[in-house]
């Protein structure tokens, strides 16, 4: 094919009719798979230096917008459905993204939903991305006194309290010689878990709402609360959100891309005993709750399950709580905590502990129930087959070595995939060191995850 040709099914391809009629496209449209292949090798770099060229004029925006997002006050509580700070923060976030003209839903547990429809002439999978707003309650996060360092030379930064940043103790901190971080002041942390994120999708919408002829398909964007006490997904379903396609924006630096996590469940036993005065336990019958219970913990600790003994793709069982049950003397509570990258593995010992539940029931006679909450899921075991790839040419196209990795936790993403059935790989945003007092922010890799950002999008467009 010419060149010129080519030029004008390139304009075509990604930007309908503004260059080239749509009957010369129909005249010259690339048919075999090496010229489709280089079209759009061709057009994701040129867009990827235009993504580039127009992000550069919200750089100083966004920063200043995490910067004023660090004093909303929005930790999430293990105690409370939501804390009246989230409940502040989730309205200032709806007022400022209502400007932006999409269409934006505020629920009635401060879910944000926005909806972006596409302005191409093709269909493509809906786009979607995630982010939380809430902070953790486990370090003070109340009056956030945020400082930015510009062009950060390299020695120690003193922070109050006594705490000290440092390359020896954070080596990616070499990496930011010459650019710019910012830090808490070292008495609270900094929230850039997950106000990272929420700058980097909130300017993202500013951006398409501005540049109205930047052509993206359909996206969808949810803002939650309370993901740092595992409840992101809750009332998802308060919202329309359900992309084919997802990505969320609440990972570390230097390219991170959550692919996999682990599967997550609670299990709890719990053994009911025979109430009476246990000084007439043997005369009567009477069978206490605890005996057994502990019987069960102890069965179900089984050496290779252990926590500390778990590494690499290795899971475990965490014995997390037992205890006697509040207002029911005599029944016993086990609190079990299962965590393995493969689900078999986790079915195999629930069928193991319910073996010995068994066993102990009849031989203590006592009753044992079991209920099962299923936390979150392993993202990797239902993403979409072309995530993967999307992501590494965002990434690429954004000068980011993509860097694949594995978390032994769970994700937002983890946790949306239990309600709508699909994965999501989380995505890098800046945030280093979270929940401590030395957390700290590369703006550098926070730029970056906004121009990716751009990138997926066009990406996702390119899905015809």
């Amino acid at each position: 094919m010419q060149m010129k040709k080519l030029l004008a099914v390139l304009s075509v391809f990604l930007f309908g009719a503004s260059f080239a009629s749509q009957a010369f496209a129909a005249t010259y449209l690339p048919s075999s798979a090496i010229e489709r292949t280089y079209l759009k090798s061709f057009a994701r770099k040129t867009i990827g230096e235009q993504n580039a060229k127009l992000a550069a004029k919200y750089r100083t925006a966004m920063l200043n917008r995490f910067m004023k997002y660090t004093t909303y006050d929005s930790q999430s509580s293990d105690k409370m459905a939501i804390t009246p700070e989230q409940i502040e923060t989730a309205k200032k976030l709806y007022a400022e993204i209502q400007k932006f003209g999409f269409k934006t839903i505020l629920t009635k547990n401060y879910y944000i939903y926005v909806e972006i429809p596409s302005n191409l002439k093709w269909k493509t999978p809906t786009l979607g991305f995630s982010c939380h707003y809430d902070t953790t309650p486990d370090i003070l996060g109340k009056g956030i006194k945020a400082q930015k360092i510009e062009r950060y030379d390299g020695k120690p930064i003193q922070l109050k309290n006594g705490h000290v940043l440092s390359t020896e103790t954070d080596p990616y901190l070499k990496q930011m010689i010459g650019k710019t971080i910012v830090t808490s002041d070292g008495t609270t942390m900094l929230s850039a878990d997950d106000k990272a994120g929420v700058s980097v999708l909130v300017t993202f919408m500013q951006t398409l709402a501005e540049n109205p002829s930047k052509k993206h398909g359909k996206i969808q964007i949810v803002l939650t609360p309370n993901e740092d006490v595992g409840r992101s997904a809750d009332f998802i379903e308060e919202t329309p959100y359900n992309p084919d396609i997802a990505f969320d924006f609440d990972g570390g630096v230097n390219g991170e891309v959550v692919v996999g996590n682990f599967n997550a469940e609670k299990v709890l036993y719990r053994v009911h005993g025979v109430n009476g005065h246990q000084s007439m336990a043997a005369e009567n019958g009477y069978r206490n709750a605890w005996k057994p219970a502990c019987e069960l913990g102890a069965a179900c600790a089984q050496e290779k399950w252990l926590p500390n003994n778990s590494t690499g793709k290795q899971g475990y069982v965490e014995l997390h709580h037992m205890d006697m049950l509040d207002g029911q003397p005599n029944v016993a509570e086990l609190d079990f905590r299962l965590r393995d990258f493969n689900q078999g593995n986790i079915e195999a010992w629930k069928q193991y502990a319910d073996s010995v539940a068994n066993k102990i029931s009849n031989q203590f006679g006592v009753k044992i129930e079991r209920e099962i909450v299923k936390q979150y899921g392993n993202v990797a075991e239902s993403i979409h087959p072309q995530a993967r790839t999307i992501v590494a040419n965002a990434m690429r196209n954004a000068g980011v070595m993509p860097n694949f990795k594995e978390e032994r936790a769970g994700t937002t993403a983890s946790m949306l995939m239990l309600k709508l059935g699909n994965g999501a790989y989380t995505v890098f945003t800046g945030q280093n060191n979270a929940h401590a007092f030395t957390e700290w922010l590369s703006e550098e890799d926070m730029f970056k995850s906004y121009i990716v950002a751009l990138n997926l999008a066009d990406e996702v467009a390119m899905m015809r």
